[in-house]
């Protein structure tokens, strides 16, 4: 892991984990720790997540205890108050394949090869509930704003919604053709039918995967139908609007990893939009006030401009926007586009 200032000339960087010497398996995901003061946590492919402070060398002994279960989540500490990193997180078996923290800093996601999703209460270092991928690895997360609700994305194609007030997927998108690579809730966006309270109503996301496209997201959690409980045989199921707690059998005890939902029991949504918008398989994006960045696996990044942004953007920006396309952009305006190389 290499540290520099982004805003300044580049004439020394900070190093961790130099050769491998706290972990030699692959770095899969780095975040701050909001309000952190200078504590990030980085995820390995072995399982093993370890919290470094940047104003710290990298000094003292390092090591940690041998995992004695692969299969339990533990942490272990420091042994000296000079070790960097300060302590290891043991998650899964298996990579970790990206990891968040909500906008508050109080929970930690993370997503993994072997298909879960994990909510953890950061500063009590406590598995706080997480659930099961329909199928397959799952690959990307993001925090909606509110720390409400939580996307996952991954080798099912689909994007899971998933309620931290009801512990359950409370939502499936249904949309990609291939594997979803990255997902983001889109928090420059405001609900035109806000209900008075200042609660959020409807939240906008966005999805790219490795089908190349870019999918963006409506979900208004008033409307959605949720099942409440399967349908006995020969009977009819159960159905409640919203996704409040109460109309949930029963919340799971802290800890709970839920398995994969049943089809039937997980509503389903539809993209608002789909468009194609690199040739290679897509690996991330990024929502700005005035654009959406997306980037590809050879490493072009494309920016695309919000309506009504584009006529007014300056052509002296570092971001010369080109071809405009008029095909199905955010709403019914034309999407600027500008690549450039890493």
């Amino acid at each position: 892991m290499q540290l520099q200032d982004v805003g300044k000339k580049l004439v020394g960087a900070q190093h961790y984990n130099k050769d491998g010497s706290v972990n030699n398996s692959r770095c899969t995901g780095i975040a701050w720790v909001p309000g952190g003061d200078g504590v990030f946590m980085v995820a390995h492919a072995d399982g093993n997540m370890y919290v470094y402070e940047k104003n710290k060398e990298g000094a003292g002994d390092s090591s940690f205890p041998v995992v004695k279960d692969q299969t339990q989540f533990s942490v272990s500490h420091a042994r000296y108050s000079k070790s960097n990193p300060i302590a290891r997180w043991h998650v899964c078996q298996g990579s970790i394949n990206s990891i968040a923290f909500s906008h508050d800093g109080a929970y930690l996601a993370t997503v993994g090869r072997d298909g879960y999703l994990r909510v953890f209460d950061y500063s009590k270092e406590q598995l706080v509930c997480g659930g099961k991928s329909y199928y397959g690895a799952l690959l990307c997360c993001a925090w909606s704003m509110d720390g409400k609700y939580i996307l996952t994305g991954g080798e099912d194609d689909l994007v899971q919604v998933w309620s931290m007030e009801d512990r359950k997927v409370v939502a499936w998108g249904e949309g990609h053709n291939s594997w979803v690579s990255g997902v983001a809730f889109d928090s420059y966006w405001s609900s035109p039918n806000s209900d008075g309270t200042g609660e959020t109503v409807m939240y906008r996301f966005g999805s790219v995967g490795q089908d190349t496209q870019l999918l963006l997201w409506d979900l208004e959690m008033d409307e959605i139908v949720v099942p409440l409980r399967r349908c006995p045989p020969g009977g009819s199921p159960t159905y409640s609007t919203g996704s409040q707690s109460s109309h949930w059998d029963n919340i799971s005890p802290l800890g709970t990893l839920q398995p994969a939902p049943s089809i039937r029991d997980v509503p389903k949504v539809s993209p608002l939009v789909a468009h194609r918008v690199h040739n290679e398989p897509l690996s991330g994006l990024i929502f700005t006030q005035e654009s959406v960045l997306t980037v590809c696996r050879e490493g072009n990044i494309k920016i695309w401009m919000r309506p009504g942004v584009g006529e007014s953007h300056s052509s002296n920006s570092e971001t010369v926007l080109s071809n405009s396309l008029k095909d199905k952009p955010f709403v019914s305006s034309k999407i600027g586009s500008s690549s450039y190389k890493q």
